[in-house]
């Protein structure tokens, strides 16, 4: 494939997903709903904005997923080609590709630990729904 159509579809992707998170961020997006006076009463639905939040949340944790191991795949090719080039030619070139390992690898651990800390964030929110849920029942 040619890099010109990868680069066009990860950009469409990555625009997508931000109005898509814009949008999805407004509060009380859907409190205008009411039912007319005398009119039968509604049967009980799917909290919209709840069900919302939970697929942004997963899509978010998984985005940060996709980067984390793009990041490790990353830095692992640059530091086997970084360590070649260095033995086989130029040490400037291998210089320059083990330096770019370093930079991908911090992105790594940057996105793995931005992924704990939602993994930690959403059981301890999931938690508190609980314990709120059987302390009111």
């Amino acid at each position: 494939m040619p890099v010109a159509l990868i680069v066009r579809l990860v950009a469409r992707l990555i625009a997508s997903l931000f109005f898509w998170r814009l949008a999805s961020s407004r509060r009380n997006a859907f409190a205008g709903a009411q039912a007319a006076p005398g009119a039968a009463p509604q049967l009980p639905h799917i909290d919209a904005q709840a069900a919302l939040l939970a697929v942004r949340t997963s899509v978010s944790l998984t985005w940060r997923a996709l980067l984390t191991c793009a990041c490790l795949a990353a830095a692992v090719t640059l530091a086997a080609a970084g360590v070649t080039i260095t033995v086989l030619s130029p040490r400037w070139l291998g210089a320059l590709l083990l330096v770019a390992t370093l930079a991908a690898g911090a992105g790594a651990w940057y996105e793995g630990r931005l992924l704990f800390l939602s993994l930690r964030a959403r059981s301890r929110l999931r938690r508190a729904d609980r314990l709120r849920k059987t302390a009111t029942s």
